[in-house]
């Protein structure tokens, strides 16, 4: 959004300058104008609003050139958001601020086959815990993200298939008092990788984002567009085996069933909850023989031929992997590539397609969620919307 419109309204001057302080980390004055397309007159106007709400602070830092700025702008710590994931077979609960970090975490067992009354009863005593919690800080949650793997089909969820407009209408029960946003889980990851700063994104321009983790899926990310607008799509249960492994959605053969963490952790000889415990240091921490290693590189190869099938149907020219598969060598990512060069249509050619790998970070939920839920934060400006009324939507920063 940053850089791409001029925003017009009160919620939408704010939410640009607020988004590009997500994106950077801080910046100077000077930055964050030629950042937002907003004049000097409306950046220190926008900025007084937000410092007296206590959503950004200035802190003077050394100038970046002689004569330059002093003020370094931040988001407040002072914000708090929480971020909510059903993903690692375990429904995590956080609360942080809007830069990432976790203040208080809580996970509970969750089967990857889990009923929606099921759910119901984990979510709330999980959210009373979080209530409690931050009632003994006197901590006020802004914003809640919940992401769910196969959210967001117009056709059902495919992963659970849960009643949508009763999980919309318990969540808000529950969550009473803090607006809360829905998301799949693909998509609160992309928001992770997008805004976190502790690692630099690959590619700027339009690309598909590819998850692997419990999951295998995919988002189609749009420079021009918010991040609540991208269409996630489950290519973990594209069918490239008939008659295959078992999937959890019922049908045998999917991608899944071959990529993800749970399938590879039988190759491994170690437990899915082992591999999230040891985080994104489990490959190092293993002794690979050769058959492990081939039988990983197979898993690879089915990776790059369903991704190249994907990319048949809509292409693209950039690929970011993150998932267990940015942990492995590069010899062994080889093997995607080879899938790519079976499935792709004209086979694989580094000239038209830019595959890159970043960090999966295993086993840290609910971090994605939290991220989205800052995101989600910050694209409304800092400002509750179900409190606005249309004359105030509409105001001239």
């Amino acid at each position: 959004m940053s850089g791409r419109f001029t925003p017009r309204s009160r919620r939408e001057t704010r939410a640009t300058v607020l988004e590009s302080l997500l994106r950077t980390g801080g910046a100077f004055r000077p930055s964050i104008a030629r950042e937002t397309n907003l004049t000097g007159a409306s950046i220190s106007r926008i900025l007084t609003e937000l410092r007296k709400e206590n959503i950004i602070q200035e802190t003077r830092r050394p100038a970046p050139y002689v004569g330059g700025p002093t003020a370094l702008v931040t988001l407040s710590k002072d914000v708090a958001v929480a971020g909510i994931e059903l993903s690692n077979s375990r429904l995590s609960f956080g609360v942080g601020d809007l830069d990432g970090t976790l203040d208080y975490v809580e996970r509970m067992p969750a089967s990857s086959q889990l009923s929606q009354d099921e759910f119901e009863i984990l979510f709330r005593q999980s959210a009373a815990n979080m209530r409690d919690w931050t009632r003994g800080r006197d901590v006020t949650i802004r914003q809640a993200a919940v992401s769910i793997p196969g959210y967001g089909r117009g056709t059902g969820n495919p992963i659970f298939a849960w009643d949508m407009a009763r999980l919309t209408a318990f969540l808000e029960e529950t969550l009473h008092g803090i607006p809360v946003s829905v998301t799949n889980s693909v998509v609160a990851q992309a928001a992770f990788h997008r805004y976190s700063i502790s690692t630099a994104y690959p590619v700027a321009d339009d690309h598909l984002f590819l998850f692997v983790g419990h999951g295998v899926a995919g988002v189609i990310v749009d420079e021009t567009a918010p991040i609540d607008a991208f269409m996630a799509f489950e290519l973990g249960h594209m069918v490239i085996q008939r008659e295959g492994l078992p999937c959890r959605c019922g049908h045998k053969g999917c991608v899944e069933a071959y990529t993800s963490l749970r399938a590879i952790s039988k190759i491994l000889g170690i437990a899915d909850s082992e591999i999230l415990r040891r985080g994104d240091a489990f490959i190092e921490m293993l002794n690979l023989d050769g058959a492990m290693r081939a039988a990983l590189r197979e898993r690879l190869f089915l990776l790059g031929l369903g991704l190249g099938n994907a990319l048949n149907l809509h292409p693209l020219s950039s690929v970011v992997v993150s998932g267990w598969p940015s942990l492995m060598p590069e010899a062994d990512r080889r093997s995607i590539l080879d899938g790519l060069n079976e499935s792709l249509l004209g086979g694989y050619d580094e000239n038209r397609l830019h595959l890159s790998f970043i960090a999966p970070s295993i086993g840290n939920d609910p971090r994605a969620a939290l991220y989205y839920a800052a995101y989600c934060f910050v694209r409304g400006g800092g400002l509750d919307t179900r409190a606005e009324t249309p004359a105030a939507l509409q105001e001239i920063a």
